[in-house]
C-alpha cells in the first residue's frame, strides 16, 4: 500500500463534517408566546422595564383602625393604567385564639404593673385589651374569621419621570384614607408576577384582618343604577343586571344623548317616551325628520306639522299666563327678551346696541297699542298682536324701516303665513310631536325656537311632570341666540317639572360650541353611544373617561353605550321588547318592511 506523502500536510487532510443546528419551527401556543413576548425585561432596585414600558409595584403596609366601605374605589376610579391584586389567606381560628390569649395576658400584666407602681391608667392599654377581647369573643362565636390580606398594585408609565409622578399620586390617594404604602425594594420581579392574573403571591407581604373589615375591599365601587321609581333603560353590561332610571331623582332631570348616526339615539328616545307615558309623564317632541310621527299616532297623540302650508299656527307674540307667585312685570320683560331673540333669528344677526334699544321700544309700543300693559296683566285679553302688527309699528318709528325691510320675507314674502298669524292650536294631548321636516332648512332653527317658546308657555301654565325631547338639538344651537334660549329652557325646566332630553349627532360641533359645555353642566344624566375616534378623544377629556371606556365607545355596536347619572356610570345595552321594537321601527330597512306589510295588510 503506497501512502500519499502529501496527505500529511494539513491543507490536504480530509475535513470533518460540521453539523449546523437547525432551529425547529415553533407551532401552537409556543409560537403565540414568541410573538407577544416583549424584547426583554430589566428589574432594578425599585422599578422595572419591560420593552419600552416602565413599571413599579407598590404594596400596602398598614391599615387604620377603621375602614369605610368601598374605600378602594378611590384607587379604582383613577384614570391610570395599573394592575391590582388582592390575596386572601384564611387562618386557622384555633391558632389565632391561642395567640390572642397570650396577647391578653401580656396586656393585663402591663395594666397590673402600672397599677402597682401607682401610675395613672393607660387608655391605650385599656383600648387594646377591649379590642382583643371583643375579637376573641366574635371568633369563638364564629361570627368572624381572621385572614392574611395582601394588596399589591403595579403601575405603568412611558418613562421614569411619569412613573415617579404616578407613584406619588397613588401613594397620596392611599394616604387620604390613612393607609400606609411603600415601593417594593429588590423584589420588583416578584411584585410584577404577584399582580398578574396568575393567582401567585410571590411577595407574601400580608396584614392580619378580621373578615368584616376585609369585606370593605368589596365591592370596589357600586356601578349599578337601579332607582326605585324609575323606568327600565336596558341591561348593565358589567354585571348583567337591569338599569332603572328615575330622572327626577337627580340634581336635575335633564338628559343629553351624544352619538353618531345609526347608533340608536332616536331608538332610545322612543323607548323612553313609551315608558314615560306608562309612568303618567306627558311627552312633547321637537322632531326635525318626522320620525316620531308613527309612535305619536300609535299612542293617540297629536302630530303638528310645521310648514309654510300648514294649517297649524303659532303666534310668538302670545303672552304666557302669570302664576300666583309671579310678578306680571317680570313675566312681560322675560317675554320681550324672548321676542328680541326671535327678531335676531329672523334677521340672521345680533342686534347692535342702537337697534336693540329700537326693537325693545317698538315691542313695548306694539303691546301698548293693544291696551296690554304689564302692570295691569293680560288675563282677559282676547287677541294678542302679531308679527305684522309689530312690523307696522316698526315702520312708523324713526330708524325702524331698515329692520322692517329685513322682516319682509315673513310679512309678505316667501315665508309669510308662518309666524304672522294668531295661534289656533291647544296642547291638550299627553303626547305632542312638532314635525319640522317640511320646513325649509333655513327656517328649522326658527321653527324649533317658536315651538320651544310655545311649550314653555304651556309648561308654566299647567305644571306637571313632562318630558321634552329635542332631536338634533344642534339645529337650534347653530346660532348663538338660539343656543342661549335653549340653555335658558334647560336651566328653568326643573322649576316647572320639565325634563329635557337633548339629542345630537353633531357631537364635535356641539362640544366646541360656547353653549355646549354649559348644557352638559346643566344635564345630570348623559348617555354616550357609538362615537368616532375624533369625538371619543374629546369626550374622554370632558367626561374623564378611561382609555378602556373610550375604546368601548369607538367599537360599540348599535344600542351599546355608557350611561352617566350623577356620580355613577354604567356600560349599558338599550333593550326593547318585541312589541316595543315593532312600534319604533327607525332603521330604513325596518321602515321599508313596515310599509310593505301595510300594503299586504299583514
Amino acid at each position: 500500500m503506497i501512502q500519499n506523502p502529501l496527505s500529511n500536510f494539513p491543507i490536504f487532510k480530509k475535513k470533518k463534517t460540521i453539523k449546523v443546528p437547525v432551529s425547529k419551527e415553533l407551532s401552537g401556543f409556543e409560537k403565540i408566546k414568541e410573538i407577544i413576548a416583549p424584547p426583554g425585561a430589566t428589574f432594578a432596585l425599585d422599578y422595572f422595564q419591560i420593552g419600552e414600558i416602565y413599571g413599579r409595584t407598590i404594596l400596602v403596609l398598614d391599615y387604620p383602625s377603621y375602614l369605610i366601605g368601598a374605600w378602594l374605589s378611590k384607587v379604582i376610579i383613577l384614570d391610570e393604567v395599573f394592575n391590582l391584586s388582592l390575596h386572601f389567606y384564611p387562618i386557622d381560628t384555633s391558632k389565632i385564639l391561642k395567640g390572642l390569649e397570650k396577647q391578653l395576658a401580656r396586656i393585663e400584666a402591663q395594666i397590673e404593673e402600672r397599677a402597682e407602681q401607682g401610675k395613672v391608667r393607660s387608655p391605650e392599654l385599656e383600648t387594646a385589651y377591649k379590642n382583643v377581647e371583643e375579637i376573641r369573643d366574635l371568633l369563638v362565636q364564629a361570627e368572624e374569621r381572621m385572614l392574611r390580606v395582601g394588596l399589591y398594585i403595579t403601575i405603568f408609565a412611558k418613562d421614569k419621570k411619569e412613573l415617579e409622578l404616578k407613584t406619588t399620586k397613588l401613594i397620596k390617594t392611599f394616604e387620604s384614607s390613612l393607609i400606609s404604602t411603600k415601593k417594593v425594594m429588590f423584589q420588583q420581579k416578584e411584585g410584577f408576577i404577584s399582580t398578574l392574573p396568575l393567582a401567585q403571591d410571590e411577595l407574601n407581604s400580608t396584614y392580619h384582618l378580621n373578615s368584616s373589615t376585609a369585606s370593605s375591599f368589596f365591592p370596589f365601587i357600586s356601578t349599578g343604577i337601579v332607582d326605585p321609581k324609575g323606568i327600565f333603560m336596558g341591561i348593565n353590561l358589567m354585571d348583567g343586571g337591569v338599569v332603572i332610571l328615575d330622572r327626577y331623582r337627580y340634581e336635575n332631570p335633564h338628559l343629553l344623548i351624544l352619538a353618531r348616526s345609526g347608533s340608536g339615539k332616536s331608538y332610545t328616545a322612543k323607548l323612553e317616551i313609551m315608558r314615560s307615558l306608562m309612568m303618567n309623564i306627558d311627552v312633547v317632541v321637537l322632531d326635525p325628520e318626522n320620525e316620531y310621527r308613527s309612535i305619536c299616532e300609535t299612542y293617540g297623540g297629536t302630530f303638528l306639522p310645521l310648514s309654510l302650508q300648514s294649517d297649524y299656527n303659532f303666534n310668538p307674540f302670545d303672552l304666557p299666563p302669570c302664576q300666583e307667585n309671579e310678578n306680571p312685570i317680570d313675566v312681560f320683560k322675560e317675554h320681550i327678551s324672548n321676542l328680541i331673540i326671535l327678531i335676531e333669528l329672523l334677521i340672521g344677526e345680533k342686534l347692535s346696541a342702537e337697534d336693540l334699544a329700537l326693537v325693545d321700544r317698538t315691542l313695548n309700543q306694539t303691546y301698548t297699542a293693544f291696551n296690554i300693559l304689564p302692570q295691569k296683566g293680560w288675563e282677559k285679553v282676547d287677541r294678542f298682536p302679531t308679527l305684522n302688527d309689530f312690523e307696522k309699528v316698526l315702520r312708523g318709528t324713526v330708524g325702524g324701516e331698515k329692520i322692517a325691510n329685513r322682516l319682509y320675507p315673513f310679512i309678505e314674502g316667501t315665508f309669510s303665513g308662518f309666524l304672522n298669524k294668531q295661534t289656533n292650536i291647544e296642547m291638550e294631548n299627553r303626547i305632542i310631536v312638532f314635525g319640522l321636516k317640511d320646513l325649509p332648512e333655513v327656517l328649522r332653527p326658527i321653527g324649533m325656537f317658536i315651538a320651544l317658546n310655545y311649550i314653555m308657555n304651556r309648561v308654566k301654565r299647567i305644571q306637571k311632570r313632562r318630558l321634552l325631547i329635542i332631536d338634533e338639538a344642534w339645529w337650534i344651537m347653530k346660532q348663538e341666540f338660539g343656543a342661549e334660549f335653549l340653555l335658558n329652557v334647560i336651566k328653568r325646566g326643573r322649576k316647572y317639572n320639565l325634563a329635557v332630553t337633548n339629542i345630537t349627532q353633531d357631537v364635535e360641533d356641539f362640544l366646541n360650541s360656547p353653549y355646549g359645555k354649559p348644557i352638559i353642566t346643566n344635564s345630570a344624566i348623559i348617555l354616550l353611544l357609538k362615537q368616532s375616534t375624533a369625538t371619543a378623544d374629546l369626550l374622554k377629556e370632558i367626561f374623564y373617561l378611561s382609555e378602556g371606556e373610550k375604546n368601548f365607545l369607538i367599537q360599540a355596536e348599535r344600542g351599546n353605550g355608557i350611561l352617566i347619572a350623577g356620580s355613577k356610570r354604567v356600560p349599558i345595552f338599550v333593550l326593547a321588547s318585541y312589541a316595543e321594537d315593532q312600534i319604533i321601527k327607525t332603521r330604513p330597512d325596518q321602515l321599508i318592511a313596515l310599509q310593505k306589510s301595510k300594503e299586504l295588510n299583514i
